[in-house]
């Protein structure tokens, strides 16, 4: 019928199923971590994107231009201007009137007697363009024109 080897065999294969431990099914557990992973990764991709959203957003709507209407808001009483000089009291004489403050478009020179300092260069009018150039040193600039070599003696 059977044959001792066989016996044996079965006899181990029992004794071996008999002390292993049983293992939990392990197909919950990863599914679990495969769905949190997932998770986790879509709500990244969308604070990603949101992100970016929201700090192009405006950069896109600057850069329109200012073309487009402004979109419609209150408008706030705008206050009077004031003025530069102050306003003398009743009571105190009237100052001497200060010199005008030198603008932007002002030259500003300075007093008599104290160099300036700029200094004065001569420039090279349109007509003549190697007026400061050294005969056979060329120019960093190429304006296109030929030039002439000096004649070697």
């Amino acid at each position: 019928m059977t044959s001792p080897l066989e016996d044996l065999i079965r006899t181990t294969l029992t004794d071996l199923a008999e002390e292993a431990p049983t293992v939990q099914d392990q197909l919950p557990p990863a599914e679990r971590r495969a769905r949190t992973r997932r998770r986790a990764t879509i709500t990244m991709g969308a604070v990603g994107t949101l992100a970016a959203v929201l700090i192009a957003a405006p950069l896109a709507i600057a850069q329109t231009g200012s073309d487009a209407p402004r979109p419609a808001a209150p408008t706030a009483p705008t206050p009077a201007p004031r003025s530069a000089e102050p306003i003398p009291s009743p009571s105190s004489e009237t100052p001497a009137p200060r010199p005008p403050l030198p603008g932007p478009s002002t030259p500003q020179t300075p007093p008599p007697g104290v160099p300036s300092p700029v200094r004065a260069v001569p420039s090279a009018s349109p007509a003549q363009p190697d007026a400061f150039r050294l005969p056979g040193v060329p120019s960093p600039i190429d304006t296109g024109t030929p030039r002439l070599s000096p004649s070697p003696r």
